[in-house]
């Protein structure tokens, strides 16, 4: 799996449709063809969200 905001696949499985990418530090989340990406800051704070279209 490629991160949809890096473009990285340092990318791991951390729920059910749930993907962690350890370059970016965002969380991605799998819903039918979209994918709502959390990008966390470095305190765990989320600092931008953003939804993009995805097929897995």
């Amino acid at each position: 799996m490629e991160c949809p905001n890096c473009k990285s696949t340092n990318v791991g499985k951390i729920g059910n449709n749930l993907y962690f990418c350890r370059d970016c530090n965002c969380e991605i989340k799998i819903k039918k063809c979209t994918a709502v990406v959390s990008v966390y800051d470095s305190e765990g704070c989320i600092s931008k969200r953003f939804k993009v279209c995805y097929n897995v």
